[in-house]
């Protein structure tokens, strides 16, 4: 929940994690982001996921990690 307010501004949507990341049940905030550096900037405001979280980029359905948060 936390998350989700502090990235209020780039409209994040709660999905399940892609089963590409993980087998795990899982839930994932998704937002669009400029590039990566903004992706990683918007990410990085969200203290209360500090070692929980990562950054991935969608490429195509292709996920790539960008960021272990």
């Amino acid at each position: 929940m936390a998350a989700n307010k502090a990235l209020a501004a780039a409209r994040p949507a709660v999905i399940p994690t892609p089963r590409a990341i993980t087998a795990s049940c899982g839930m994932t905030l998704r937002f669009e982001a400029d590039d990566e550096r903004a992706a990683a900037a918007l990410a990085a405001t969200v203290d209360e996921a500090r070692g929980l979280a990562a950054l991935y980029a969608d490429e195509a359905g292709e996920y790539r990690l960008l960021e272990r948060l």
